[in-house]
């Protein structure tokens, strides 16, 4: 069901246009009717042809141009009312400039209030909106003459906008069902009632929906232009009876959407766009607010220096619901004016965004879902999968290395493995007599992950992940000469007897000293105790001729042992499972 939004300066007529289009007063409150102005949003539809029609109708006055914003969204047709007795006017330009901005690209112009200007006047009018509306998505709309209170043109402009609709098509769908709330009411023995536009996806009695912020609600019901629904599709204005929330936690400028289908962010990359005879006048320093969707908040901007593309950071004061693609409006509260127009390109950016990453998210913000979680992996390089998910708006990548849950570009899965490379090759060039750069040591250098280094050592035929180690494959542990010869002397002194010395007193460094051990040549018994393994072979084999219930001194004895000696050595035949300890006593077991 597509939805057509009105715009254009205050009390030029769009309220009673819409009336005359649709049989129905889109204003709503007792106010409105009072003053004759539009202060909120307003809706009405019709049939148009071969559907039914929904409409917007904006406040025009400045002072509403929140809620004006509020309205715009999700529009598949603008229609644009300039009264041909006052011209275009200022709010003309403002509201012009937000359609543009939004790049509304259907739409019809309304040549209002005919019947009281005198023909003179609507050729200058005429004249005066074509000049406006060069250069902007409204350069090729049709310009219709038309009188709401006589009827004049009224047919023409029904023609016009069929047209017009038929040109924009059927509502994009990308199967993300989207609704932010313009309205949130009670009704009672019914409970929480919202309505708004829904977009990019369908929702049915029953789904389950995540507030944002806030928590998840059931739709009990649906309604459409006051017509039970069981299924609602997109660009249909929809009004859905809540279970499971409070009025109070509900207001406009929240979202409803799938659980989990969308992030929550306070910063994010934008490119932006300036209206038409701007002057692109934008500055760091400047108070904002981004309206989104219903939403409006405050924040601050920092521009991209050097860009091809105008691109800021967009910081807001609380988190906001985005994805790559969002479009929203940048307005400057100190001057009270549109500044920019903007279109979301990261909504979790990197610390500092380059040109290129810039250029590729433009390229790519166009495309499919899957176009864009390919370019925000590329400029990523390494990104959350559910993260990437909710970004890209459900896109899923076509080239990509996934480990566990993280997903990594090609080009930054092979740059890891040449960080890997290196950091092996330094290891063993410092430390030739151990065995290789330990797992825990690759994995924090690699930014913790400890499955992307085997992954990496697995794509990789030169690396070797053997234990706690990763190493080359053609690497040995191998003793220089003079490191041999003192291995040398070191093995006559252990050799003369096994009432060894101990381990700290023996002239060998503790580098070769742990070599030896994990090479076999030496058996560590405990921290300061080393012996040959012919000696641990020895003692092994004498157990057998000691009784049951031994004593430490009795090992001691038998072996001729200090009792230095003797402790660790029955703890370690214990550990071994070649004694057992009873008290103070042990026995072999046989």
């Amino acid at each position: 069901m597509p939805i057509i939004g009105t715009a254009g300066h205050v009390d030029h007529g769009k309220s009673t246009l819409v009336q005359a289009l649709t049989g129905r007063d889109p204003d709503r409150w007792a106010e409105e009717k009072d003053r004759g102005l539009t202060i909120d949003l307003g809706f009405a539809w019709v049939r148009l042809g071969d559907e039914v029609v929904g409409f917007v109708d904006v406040p025009g006055h400045e002072r509403f141009i929140k809620n004006m914003l509020a309205g715009v969204g999700g529009l598949d047709v603008a229609l644009f009312v300039v009264a041909a007795d006052e011209g275009w006017m200022p709010q003309s330009e403002e509201h012009l400039a937000i359609l543009d901005l939004l790049e509304v690209a259907h739409g019809v112009i309304a040549l209002t209030r005919v019947d009281v200007a005198d023909a003179d006047l609507v050729e200058l009018s005429t004249i005066d909106i074509a000049e406006h509306v060069e250069g902007t998505v409204a350069e090729s709309w049709p310009v219709v003459e038309v009188s709401a209170l006589t009827g004049a043109g009224v047919d023409e402009l029904i023609a016009s906008l069929i047209d017009a609709l038929a040109a924009a098509g059927p509502p994009r769908d990308l199967e993300r069902a989207r609704l932010w709330i313009d309205r949130a009411f009670a009704i009672s023995g019914a409970g929480v009632v919202v309505t708004g536009t829904l977009v990019d996806g369908s929702i049915s009695v029953g789904d389950r929906l995540q507030c944002f912020p806030g928590g998840t609600v059931r739709i009990r019901g649906l309604q459409s232009h006051e017509t039970n629904r069981d299924t609602l599709g997109p660009g249909t204005r929809t009004a859905a009876n809540l279970v499971g929330i409070d009025r109070s936690d509900l207001d406009r400028g929240t979202l409803l959407a799938l659980p989990d289908s969308i992030g929550m962010t306070d910063r994010f990359l934008a490119r932006l766009r300036f209206p038409p005879r701007s002057g692109n006048e934008i500055s760091d320093r400047g108070a904002y607010h981004i309206h989104l969707g219903t939403t409006t908040v405050p924040a601050r901007i920092r521009i991209l220096k050097n860009q091809e593309i105008p691109a800021v950071i967009v910081t807001t004061t609380s988190s906001v619901p985005l994805a790559m693609g969002d479009r929203f409006i940048l307005r400057d509260t100190g001057r009270q004016h549109i500044v920019a127009g903007g279109t979301v390109l990261d909504p979790l950016p990197k610390p500092r965004s380059s040109s290129r990453d810039v250029v590729s998210l433009s390229s790519a913000v166009l495309g499919s879902p899957a176009d864009r979680a390919d370019a925000l992996v590329a400029v990523h390089e390494s990104i959350d999968v559910d993260e990437l998910r909710r970004s890209s708006g459900g896109g899923a990548p076509s080239s990509v290395v996934a480990i566990g849950s993280t997903y990594l570009s090609p080009v930054a899965f092979d740059e890891r493995g040449r960080e890997l490379g290196i950091a092996v090759d330094e290891y063993h060039t410092g430390y030739p007599l151990r065995p290789g750069l330990p797992k825990s040591e690759a994995s924090s250098r690699l930014g913790g992950n400890a499955d992307l280094v085997t992954e990496l050592v697995d794509a990789d035929p030169d690396l070797v992940e053997e234990g706690p180690v990763v190493r080359r494959r053609a690497f040995a542990v191998e003793l220089s000469v003079a490191e041999t010869e003192v291995w040398g002397a070191t093995r006559l002194v252990l050799a003369g007897d096994l009432a060894v010395p101990r381990a700290s007193n023996l002239e060998i460094s503790d580098e070769v000293l742990h070599a030896l051990i994990r090479r076999g040549d030496l058996v560590r018994i405990a921290g300061d105790l080393v012996l040959l393994p012919d000696q641990v072979e020895t003692i092994t084999s004498g157990l057998s001729a000691l009784p049951d219930g031994f004593t430490v001194a009795a090992f001691r004895d038998e072996f001729g042992l200090a009792r230095r000696h003797a402790v660790p050595l029955l703890e370690w035949f214990d550990a071994q499972g070649l004694t057992r300890r009873d008290g103070d006593r042990r026995s072999v077991r046989r």
